[in-house]
Parts: C-alpha cells; sequence; structure tokens
C-alpha cells in the first residue's frame, strides 16, 4: 500500500515540476512584452498579490526544511513522510509561477507565439 502512495506522490511531484518549467517560461516570454511601471505600481498596491506570494515563499521554505530534516530520520515509513513534503513544496512553487504568470497576462500585450520566436 505504501509503495503506491509513494508513486503517486512522486507522479505528482514529477508533473508539478513539469507545470513549473511550462510557467516559467511563459513567464519569460511575457516578460518582455510588460509595461514594468504599471506591473510595480499594480504589484505595490495589490496587498492580495503580495501577501499571497509571501505566503507561497514561507511555505515552499518551511516544507523543504521539513524535507531536509525528515531525510535523515528512522522514523516509521519516513520516505512517505519525506516526498509528502516535497510534493507540497513543489505545488507552492508552482502556485507561486501560476500566481505571476496570471498577473503578467494582464499587463502584456497580445503577440503570438510564431511572432515572438520570430522575433529572436
Amino acid at each position: 500500500m505504501n509503495i503506491y502512495i509513494y508513486k503517486i506522490m512522486e507522479f505528482i511531484i514529477f508533473t508539478s515540476y513539469l507545470i513549473f518549467i511550462f510557467l516559467s517560461i511563459q513567464i519569460w516570454f511575457l516578460l518582455k512584452h510588460v509595461d514594468k511601471n504599471k506591473l510595480m505600481l499594480k504589484t505595490l498596491t495589490n496587498g492580495s498579490f503580495f501577501k499571497n506570494n509571501c505566503i507561497y515563499v514561507f511555505l515552499f521554505s518551511i516544507f523543504f526544511m521539513i524535507h531536509e530534516f525528515l531525510e535523515g530520520t528512522t522514523i516509521l515509513n519516513a520516505s512517505l513522510y519525506f516526498e509528502f513534503f516535497e510534493m507540497l513544496a513543489f505545488l507552492c512553487l508552482s502556485l507561486f509561477a501560476f500566481e505571476w504568470y496570471c498577473m503578467l497576462k494582464e499587463f502584456s500585450n497580445k503577440t503570438s507565439l510564431l511572432q515572438e520566436l520570430s522575433a529572436e
């Protein structure tokens, strides 16, 4: 039973890692076409965006610290706890990237991917 839970958590970690990579690439493309002055003003005045990002970074760091502390322990089923906190950390990281993607999408000039790739 534990091996199935372990495999499911590994799958969720891998999937969230791929989502994070995809969102990071999308953010990189969007940053080229964003009005930086509007974005800074919006991020500073929007308290919930700043608060959510602080929460995601805090949870990400806490989950990875717990993950590292559990790495060398001899607790029963420690590998499940170990993977669980790693999964939570990657989910927080993916949510952080998604929050930034949504914010940047509001301020970007609309260009297609083909135009973006041919401009370089």
